[in-house]
Order: C-alpha cells, then structure tokens, then sequence
C-alpha cells in the first residue's frame, strides 16, 4: 500500500487534501440520497461506503477511484439529467486518487513514514587489543 502514495502533506497542502477529502465524502453522500429511490440499493450502499472512507482517509486512492466509477455508472443511469456540477465528484474523486489522502488521514497514520533510531547495543563486549 506504501507504494499508492508519494507523500503525506502536512500544513496548507494537507489542509487542502482534507477539505478535498471533505467535499467528495459529503457530495457522494448528498447524490446517494438524493437517488436512493432511483438507484440499486447495492449501488447507493456503495457510493456512501466509499464517501464515509474517502472522508476518514482510507484506502484513499483505492476508494477515490471506486466512487468515481460508482458516480459514472450513476451517472449513466440517468444521462438526460447531467450537468456540469453532476460530474464534479467523479472529477474530484479522480484526483483525489491522483494527489492521496495528506497527513490528516487514517492512511497518513498506518503508512506513514517514519523515523526510526537504532541505539548502540550495548551488551556486546568490545575487544580491545
């Protein structure tokens, strides 16, 4: 899974990733709500499974990318009523795949990087000659 991810922005980049991360989780959850009576319920259970990931950050590329599939086939099933705003979260999710979660996120913590220190052993006895 480390290999899905360049890095984990912190600050105003990381900030961005949430808010990102924010718009696409709550966009996928409005679109499922809104066509719950016109979707599979299969389909519906998955757009909100994968908006409620994407919003937590994790699994952020997979998932990102899973629910801009899960938007098109949604989109697809009611083509006459696309409009610009209706492609929004499958553009978004796209990148989002594309950029990675940021630091503020369950990925962040699990497959971060991290900085390890190796003391010196001291139990092994030095010969000095």
């Amino acid at each position: 899974m480390q290999k899905l991810f360049s890095m984990f922005p912190r600050g105003a980049p990381g900030l961005a990733l949430l808010l990102l991360r924010f718009f696409v989780g709550a966009e996928l959850v409005s679109d499922a709500a809104a066509a719950v009576s016109e979707l599979s319920v299969i389909l519906v259970g998955a757009i909100v499974i994968c908006a409620l990931a994407i919003l937590v950050g994790f699994a952020t590329p997979i998932v990102a990318i899973l629910a801009a599939l899960a938007e098109s086939i949604a989109l697809g099933t009611h083509f006459t009523q696309v409009a610009l705003h209706s492609l929004a979260p499958v553009v978004i999710g796209v990148a989002l795949a594309l950029l990675g979660p940021g630091a503020y996120s369950i990925d962040a913590r699990v497959f971060g990087r991290r900085l390890m220190e190796f003391e010196p052993d001291s139990s092994i006895n030095h010969v000095k000659d």
